[in-house]
């Protein structure tokens, strides 16, 4: 998507304002005055000495690993396919006109996917430049670049109008945020009336295998977890924010450690695979990750994002 076309449906993410002046390579907010870099076409919007140290870490984290990712090289392995499954049917395709992925990696899978499969005006966000201009080049690859929309911005302040889209996506996202009350608020700030909002994380401690919590504690300092969520805890605070749970389940059981391991090794044809990843997402709650559907609940027709950061 060039960038006249991204940018009606962009806001200031700082002032709200919705009017950015588009100049040559930035785009200014004639509220609040602030210039926001444009590179190769991709609005990056954050302003970092905004940042928490958290934020920072992140996007240093991020930037190093999506740096080794290819701008060519579009291969969706069959865990990508499984969580497009996942994703894709949790809702009513007719439904879906605008969609994001917060999160969405330098693959942008979830994007492109959504603008193939879905016929789906798809957006992808994310704090690293890397990613954002990788996936952007995918998506022009794979023929969809009109359908896709991506853009560099913090997830605790998202550029987006209000009431933009009808399905948002964050996948292995809140985890790693300060403040996943504030992403709950702007999710629900940028969803239309209605609107679904699929989330996948990692599961509460307790329900793991204790064999397993050495292990995950591990990923979680290497990654930069700040939680784990249990359904009740996850369901709570997303009441709290106006979101009405739709369904939830659980993968990353103990098969899944099986596949893994048989796969690694060339074990385990394309057949089988699907057969054990079928079996492994359930509503047994001994998984890894918790994977939940929610839609917004409209309490006051006139909410404003703003007056709740």
């Amino acid at each position: 998507m060039k960038l006249d076309k991204l940018l009606p449906f962009l806001k200031c993410p700082y002032c709200c304002n919705i009017n950015l002046i588009s100049e040559k390579d930035f785009l200014l907010c004639s509220e609040c005055k602030t210039n926001f870099s444009v590179i190769e076409g991709v609005p990056v919007l954050i302003k970092e000495e905004n940042f928490s140290e958290q934020e920072n870490k992140q996007k240093a984290w991020y930037e190093e690993h999506y740096s080794k990712f290819s701008r060519e090289e579009y291969q969706l392995e069959n865990w990508r396919l499984s969580m497009i499954e996942r994703i894709f049917s949790a809702v009513k395709n007719s439904a879906i006109k605008t969609y994001l992925d917060i999160g969405c990696g330098a693959t942008g899978y979830t994007a492109i996917e959504g603008a193939k499969r879905n016929k789906w005006l798809s957006f992808g966000a994310d704090i690293s430049t890397e990613a954002i201009l990788r996936a952007k080049n995918l998506a022009k690859k794979q023929g969809v670049e009109d359908l896709t929309g991506f853009v560099v911005c913090s997830a605790e302040s998202l550029p987006f109008k209000d009431a933009t889209f009808d399905f948002v996506s964050a996948i292995s996202l809140l985890e790693h945020l300060e403040n996943d009350e504030k992403v709950i608020k702007e999710v629900f700030g940028i969803l239309k009336k209605k609107g679904s909002f699929y989330v996948c994380l990692p599961n509460t401690y307790r329900r793991m295998w204790p064999f397993l919590w050495p292990i995950y504690l591990y990923f979680d300092i290497q990654v930069g977890h700040k939680r784990h969520y249990s359904i009740e805890e996850l369901s709570n605070k997303m009441a709290k924010n106006d979101f009405k749970l739709k369904d939830f389940f659980y993968n990353a059981h103990l098969k899944k450690l099986l596949q893994i391991i048989l796969d690694k090794f060339r074990l385990l044809g394309e057949k089988n695979w699907w057969q054990i990843e079928k079996q492994d997402i359930g509503k047994n709650p001994m998984g890894i990750q918790l994977n939940a559907i929610f839609t917004k609940q409209i309490i006051n027709e006139r909410y404003n994002r703003q007056a709740l950061s």
